[in-house]
């Protein structure tokens, strides 16, 4: 039992600690610059959607007064909406603006696997309906691509909060571990993972693993596996206001991890026979270590109350559990609005279980459910 102990305890230092400090370090000790230069290649800035009536209209006039060539810049949505967005896409079509409609819905990566052939940028550029992007993010993005070696630049998704929505905290603290992780592995020209909010890549890199299967996750990971390099670029920002349903946007992180914890092990697979062994080490490291965090905690705390006779440091760490777990159930019970600092700082325990409940539910469906491949909007 203390083996099982000593395990999860390590594996958990290791998922939320350890793996961050090896990168930070790698990141020092092999550090590669990037060859950043102002370029202007064609753009085409592509937008699913689906049922975004409320922020497309403030999307595209965003989207069209991005600080970059008019005449270089194609801005085109795919939409499998059956809400007003069609019609409000529409009203931007005399301005360049493109719409591809689809009637039936089959999700997000057979909708975009149909249009990007169309898209005629060097650089596709993929963004969520309501990612407002600063002025002159696409500048700072496409500087990258100056370099040979770079396949795809992941953006910096700030999450906005005037509602002072409490998910949002929980939210902001996890970015900012993501941040600090992937600039440090950009030190090394090798991010894993990316999201929806801004992901640019070169046009012939797209290769999804399926027109079913090829969210920003695998697209993002597949481009290292052909050897070329992603990176995260932490100027070029983009804006998502924040949930304000907490159980939607558990919902969908949960959702999330059911669909990237099933192409994981299908991309593992890639990369055993492509000899990818320093991203294999990444992926299980960033990703699979982290969904199988709850294992480990679960582990932790079974092992913990059987060994408490034991030894005094068996006894101190399950207390410091039950302390811990009474301390997230009580902010759980009282969570409302992000007063001040103290309130945020005690409402991480929340977060860390919640966040932790959405990885073990999630790694459950990957494993034994079918998963449908469409997308909810949660913000």
């Amino acid at each position: 039992m203390s083996t099982v102990f000593y395990f999860s305890l390590l594996a958990l230092f290791y998922t939320y600690f350890g793996y961050l400090g090896i990168s930070i370090i790698l990141g020092k000790l092999f550090f590669k610059k990037i060859d950043k230069k102002v370029i202007s290649p064609s753009v085409t800035l592509l937008i699913p959607a689906y049922n975004e009536q409320s922020v497309i209209a403030q999307k595209l006039e965003n989207s069209l007064s991005l600080d970059y060539p008019q005449e270089l810049l194609e801005i085109v949505v795919a939409s499998e909406s059956n809400d007003g967005t069609n019609d409000i896409v529409r009203k931007f079509e005399d301005k360049g603006v493109l719409l591809y409609s689809f009637k039936e819905r089959r999700g997000k990566s057979r909708m975009l696997y149909d249009v990007y052939p169309k898209a005629k940028g060097e650089i596709v550029l993929f963004s969520d309906a309501n990612a407002i992007y600063d002025s002159k993010a696409i500048r700072k993005l496409v500087r990258n691509f100056n370099d040979k070696r770079v396949g795809g630049v992941l953006g910096n998704l700030i999450i906005t909060n005037p509602d002072k929505s409490s998910i949002s905290e929980g939210e902001s603290v996890f970015k900012r571990y993501e941040s600090l992780l992937r600039i440090s592995n950009t030190n090394q020209l090798a991010i894993v993972g990316a999201d929806g909010s801004m992901l640019a890549i070169r046009k012939e890199l797209y290769f999804p693993i399926s027109p079913d299967r090829g969210d920003d996750f695998e697209l993002a990971i597949r481009i290292r596996v052909k050897g070329y390099s992603m990176v995260f670029e932490p100027e070029a920002i983009s804006y998502e206001k924040a949930s304000t349903d907490f159980l939607a946007e558990i919902s969908r992180k949960r959702r999330i991890v059911s669909w990237f914890f099933k192409s994981s092990f299908i991309l593992l697979g890639e990369m055993l026979l492509k000899g990818r062994w320093f991203l294999l080490f990444q992926v299980i490291s960033n990703k699979l270590f982290r969904w199988f965090s709850p294992y480990f905690l679960i582990l932790l705390f079974v092992s913990s109350v059987k060994l408490s006779t034991e030894h005094i440091f068996y006894q101190i760490v399950f207390y410091s559990q039950i302390l811990f777990y009474v301390l997230a159930m009580f902010s759980g019970i009282f969570i409302k609005k992000a007063d001040n600092k103290l309130q945020k700082i005690l409402r991480m325990p929340f977060f860390f279980v919640v966040f932790n409940y959405a990885f073990f539910i999630g790694t459950l469906e990957g494993m034994f459910m079918r998963q449908k491949p469409f997308w909810k909007k949660v913000r």
